[in-house]
């Protein structure tokens, strides 16, 4: 559906939600085509919150992450003569008057608290809607298939979208700096389009991807293109593009590959919960499984800390602590260990990197814990795993755990 055809030579004021960036995108790529834009960002109810389980919501880390995108998103509209405001929440937005006489245009998102944010701003707003729906890489005005009779697995979902090419085609496709650095863990489009540059053009990492993306050590085991992915900093078919275009150029080989079945993973969950909703956050899952789970916060806080005496997952989770990222190994092994190990509510574990992960996306982290506690779609209705063997096949010279255990 083309944006341009609904709402060309309108006054509109665009809700950036998980869209914060001006390349390749819905409404900023297109400005020539509307009377004028003004812009603005509200950020999540929980922002200053802490959890019940005396975590914040938000660690400094995340924010940080955050408002370095929004710093940059701010500077790049004002040069192009957008203006721009972050509120902290619905009730400076609509002191603001920014609303007025408009029509309103966003990304839409699928989670519990996003669709609660997002009622509450269509109660302040009277004029016209528009919004779109291209947070994933398939196109979903094109799948093969309703979305209630998506696939329940993943494997039948990639087989179908990938038989019928239903992807997202880029509206204006972003240009790569010339040269790039290794890796910038700093919000915003200009360190996300430096890091795909690196990883495909500049390195070849992403030649051999399939051969190291279950390392653990080090930024460059894997692409490491979630954080911006998540907060719309690059999108996914930008991503795309440029991989296809280096298999067009350089190689196409079995790594090449797995990076797209790593997006149509990404997208297989973006699905799910918009089909689920409320479902994906409940403890019974999608599968509204009945099932118990101690509630021992003694527990749970010994595994949050690191200090379970399980040195695979005390390594994972003092790296998550420090810097805001573990690895999808890592990650796998700390959600089955408070799992199945500890018995502890999957919930509590999923709110805990929801915390802490600068690439935090709900329906990826939700998803991934419920599939990890067996109350997701998945063929395997047990999946647990064995943190020892683990740790003897991915770290068997202790390179990992020393780093983080010392």
């Amino acid at each position: 559906m083309n944006a341009v055809n609904e709402i060309k030579n309108k006054s509109l004021v665009h809700w950036f939600r998980n869209d914060q960036r001006v390349s390749d995108h819905e409404i900023i790529s297109r400005l020539d085509d509307f009377t004028g834009v003004s812009a603005f960002y509200i950020h999540a109810e929980k922002y200053t919150d802490q959890h019940p389980l005396q975590f914040d919501c938000l660690s400094k880390k995340r924010k940080t992450f955050l408002n370095e995108s929004l710093s940059e998103l701010a500077a790049k509209l004002d040069t192009l003569g957008v203006n721009f405001k972050v509120f902290n929440n619905t009730r400076e937005l609509q002191e603001s008057a920014i609303l007025k006489a408009k029509t309103l245009t966003y990304q839409r998102c699928y989670s519990t608290e996003e669709r609660k944010q997002e009622a509450a701003v269509l109660e302040l707003h009277t004029g016209d809607v528009y919004t779109f729906d291209h947070f994933t890489l398939v196109d979903q005005y094109n799948l093969p298939f309703e979305l209630h009779q998506m696939p329940k697995t993943f494997t039948p979902f990639k087989n179908k979208v990938g038989e019928f090419g239903c992807y997202s085609e880029t509206i204006s496709l972003p240009l790569l700096p010339q040269n790039s650095i290794s890796f910038e863990l700093k919000g915003g489009e200009n360190p996300a389009l430096n890091r795909l540059k690196y990883y495909l053009y500049d390195s070849h990492l992403i030649a051999a991807y399939k051969e190291t993306r279950n390392g653990m050590v080090g930024t460059d085991y894997s692409s490491r293109l979630s954080p911006w992915l998540a907060l719309g900093n690059i999108s996914a078919r930008t991503v795309f593009d440029y991989i296809v275009h280096y298999e067009n150029t350089v190689v196409s080989n079995a790594s090449t590959y797995w990076l797209i079945f790593e997006l149509l993973w990404r997208d297989f969950f973006q699905l799910q919960l918009q089909l689920h909703g409320d479902a994906f956050f409940q403890k019974g899952g999608i599968q509204r499984k009945p099932i118990s789970y101690k509630q021992d916060k003694r527990l749970f806080e010994q595994w949050s800390y690191g200090h379970t005496g399980d040195d695979l997952v005390d390594a994972n989770m003092r790296e998550l602590n420090a810097t805001g990222w573990m690895s999808n190994r890592g990650r796998q092994n700390v959600a089955s260990y408070l799992i199945h190990d500890l018995g502890i509510d999957w919930r509590w574990g999923a709110a805990y990197l929801e915390s802490q992960l600068i690439d935090y996306d709900p329906a990826s982290n939700y998803g991934n814990w419920m599939y990890i506690a067996g109350v997701g779609h998945d063929p395997r209705p047990f999946r647990k795993f064995n943190t020892r063997g683990q740790a003897e096949r991915y770290d068997a010279d202790k390179t990992y755990r020393n780093l983080w255990l010392k």
